[in-house]
């Protein structure tokens, strides 16, 4: 039993894989330009888009557990690497890293390692990042973000788990440290910062078999506090309750925090039911990409229940809605009912300053920032996803 409740939980923690100035308060919200070029094969989910040299994107299908390569310019897609478990093959990339000198890292989080690309995009060498550690019971999760140095950041996160009524309990915890892991030195992990983590009641994995079934209440309108890694290792932390951001400089130096401005959207009972049916839709999507990451054998239904309680309010700003560009901006996703069927993102600069807010088209996610622009993914009345390129005005 204790290896079996080993492995569902070593399963689940791959799944999981976030002052006011007075000038800010007249900025408006704009809508994105229109893309400047569209990919027409298109993605079934693209799990993240990273720029290259020349103008080209690495893209994750996060349903096919593919990676592409991108060319706007010819208008193409083309595969990097495959499925497997040699030099430049993967089973579940969870994160595409680019660092100084172009070499491209992704990790591989059901076979706990990295895989390198040179350059050139040829196969280079892998090698080991434990994600779940089971003596510990700890676990890295999602976001994965890297430094030019080739230093990784994720949340770590300790899972405790145990039996009742023969089925498994899982609690979650409603904080999770911020971590920066030397993947290729003895310096372990760092942890740099205390993240609020969503998280509503507690999970529950029954088992008949090999058939197993996880249940969850919807903790979609708790605040959390997303975060995102500059390629000089400096970090931007948000929190989620009163939307204030600082940064950590990359020798740990925390600035003073600033406050963003926002209006409060009241959650009403008709959002109840428009966010929770939501995000049904969205777990049964992704319950797709976990059970690829699922043991040989294994199979596994995701269940949303409501929250014991709703806020009052919509909380300020998306879980895992961080994105941080080249140019030293970050990009921060707000939360907006999905009544109003727009993602809105507001921009801030280096201080924390807001900038500039952005309006994107129905049916449209920004899925990665490059020099300039961003990259966003359309969906059409398929499901599918076409992913786009922006050049964002200044």
């Amino acid at each position: 039993m204790k290896n079996t409740t080993l492995r569902a939980a070593r399963a689940f923690a791959l799944g999981v894989l976030f002052s006011v100035p007075a000038f800010a308060q007249g900025v408006a919200v704009r809508d994105l330009p229109k893309p400047s070029r569209e990919i027409e094969d298109p993605f079934s989910m693209v799990g993240g888009a990273v720029e290259i040299r020349g103008g080209k994107v690495i893209a994750a299908d996060a349903i096919e557990m593919e990676l592409v390569v991108v060319d706007f310019a010819a208008g193409t897609r083309t595969p990097l690497g495959r499925q497997g478990s040699g030099p430049g093959e993967y089973r579940a990339p969870a994160g595409i890293m680019r660092l100084q000198g172009d070499t491209i890292w992704v990790l591989d989080a059901a076979q706990q390692r990295v895989v390198v690309f040179n350059p050139d995009l040829t196969p280079g060498t892998t090698f080991p990042l434990l994600t779940f550690d089971q003596s510990t019971m700890s676990a890295l999760t999602a976001p994965f973000f890297n430094d030019r140095r080739g230093r990784i950041y994720a949340s770590a996160m300790v899972i405790q788990a145990g039996t009742g009524g023969g089925d498994m309990q899982i609690s979650l915890p409603d904080s999770v440290g911020l971590v920066r892991v030397e993947p290729r030195g003895s310096a372990g992990r760092t942890e740099l910062a205390k993240l609020r983590f969503p998280v509503s009641g507690r999970p529950q994995i029954s088992r008949a078999g090999n058939a197993m079934k996880y249940t969850m209440a919807y903790p979609g309108l708790v605040a959390s506090d997303p975060w995102a890694v500059f390629p000089d290792g400096r970090i931007a932390v948000i929190r989620g309750a009163d939307y204030s951001v600082f940064f950590i400089d990359a020798d740990g130096k925390k600035s003073s925090p600033v406050r963003v401005p926002y209006e409060p959207i009241r959650v009403t009972a008709a959002d109840q039911k428009a966010e929770l049916d939501e995000a049904r839709r969205q777990m049964a999507e992704q319950g797709k990409a976990a059970q690829k990451m699922m043991p040989a054998g294994f199979s596994m239904d995701f269940e949303m229940l409501p929250p014991a309680s709703w806020p009052a309010n919509y909380p300020p700003v998306s879980p895992l809605g961080a994105l941080a560009a080249p140019d030293g901006r970050l990009w921060v996703k707000r939360a907006t009912p999905f009544r109003v069927g727009r993602e809105q993102w507001d921009v801030l600069d280096a201080t924390g300053r807001l900038v500039a807010r952005w309006r994107l088209p129905p049916r449209t996610s920004i899925v990665g920032v490059g020099q300039g622009v961003v990259y966003t993914a359309r969906t059409d009345e398929d499901d599918l996803r076409y992913l786009q390129r922006v050049e964002v005005p200044k």
